[in-house]
């Protein structure tokens, strides 16, 4: 088992946060590999429901399966990622916040994320070889979701 928590400031106020974190449309403008995306089951975005995944990831296409377990927006979202020899329980912690630039008081969103990772087979030789592997793609979104929703930029 793995577990990691990464914290990142978003300069935007937890409503405009909201809105870009929660749309499915805005999802392949921050997270890079993703190949496609559909519903399977239940109301997407809602507790129960799950998707279909294809992520690039190292040259490889992986086949994921994606289940929402709890939603208490704007302060929570969490979900169940499962593939072949890896589930990934992911919490995601939203709060609202503050920062100074340039002498002004800037609203900010603070989000907190948590991702425990459990392994079977052949996986759990290459977690403890190459954790860095799992622990750095959560942070990497949490950065490109950052760009994203500060620039409105997508990214590639």
């Amino acid at each position: 088992m793995i577990k990691s928590e990464n914290v990142i400031e978003i300069l935007l106020p937890i409503e405009q946060v909201m809105k870009l974190f929660k749309n499915e449309d805005f999802f392949q403008y921050w997270q890079k590999g993703l190949v496609s995306s559909r519903p399977l089951s239940g109301i997407p975005g809602e507790v129960g429901s799950k998707r279909d995944m294809k992520i690039k990831v190292s040259g490889t296409v992986i086949h994921m399966k994606e289940e929402i377990t709890a939603v208490d927006l704007p302060h929570l979202w969490e979900a169940t990622y499962r593939t072949s020899g890896v589930v990934n329980l992911q919490s995601n912690r939203f709060r609202e916040s503050e920062t100074i630039i340039k002498n002004e008081t800037v609203p900010s969103t603070l989000w907190k994320a948590t991702s425990i990772f459990k392994f079977t087979g052949m996986m759990r030789i290459i977690a403890k070889t190459r954790p860095q592997l799992f622990t750095s793609q959560t942070y990497q979104h949490m950065k490109d979701f950052k760009i994203f929703a500060e620039s409105k930029t997508p990214i590639k």
